[in-house]
């Protein structure tokens, strides 16, 4: 299956199959920002540092210098309210569904258990976002803020490449 996931990526990057293997992966994820006016907005981030082989089987990626890390177990069909983190920080998801909207603008994330569970949440000014946990089941999360509030260095990704799960509304 890699072989042949290989060999399709280097007919349509127009690349041999060794330059396919050798391309740097980076980590996408969803985050929840804060513009100067208070207005919390969600983006597609790729994280400047790329994805380094792993010393057994497949990548890994040193992220951030945290500062702890709480583990979260949240009621099904619970929501917050309107919230904003205490600090920017990485929320993983483990288990469970999170649906992430705004208070201004259509944009809406779903997290989901397994696929692109990660979300930087840094709108810790402004007015926040909201965060529904709308499964039967309890939605467990871990919680990292960084260390001295300091995010990881990264840029935003093109407006077509957002991770699943984020839908850019009219906003």
């Amino acid at each position: 299956m890699l072989l042949l996931n290989v060999l399709l990526a280097s007919l349509v990057y127009g690349q041999s199959p060794q330059a396919v293997l050798e391309r740097e992966q980076y980590l996408e994820a969803t985050a929840v920002v804060s513009e100067p006016d208070g207005i919390a907005r969600l983006e597609c981030w790729k994280f400047n540092t790329p994805l380094h082989q792993y010393p057994t089987v497949g990548s890994a990626l040193y992220l951030a210098d945290t500062t702890n890390v709480t583990y979260v177990v949240l009621p099904p069909r619970s929501g917050e309210g309107l919230h904003k983190p205490p600090h920017p920080m990485l929320f993983i998801l483990l288990s469970g569904l999170a649906h992430v909207t705004l208070p201004h603008g259509e944009d809406e994330a779903w997290i989901m258990e397994g696929v692109n569970g990660l979300v930087v949440a840094t709108d810790v000014t402004g007015v926040g976002h909201y965060t529904e946990y709308p499964s039967d089941k309890e939605t467990v999360a871990l919680q990292l803020p960084f260390l001295n509030r300091i995010v990881p260095g990264h840029e935003k990704c093109d407006k077509n490449q957002t991770p699943s799960g984020f839908h850019a509304g009219n906003s």
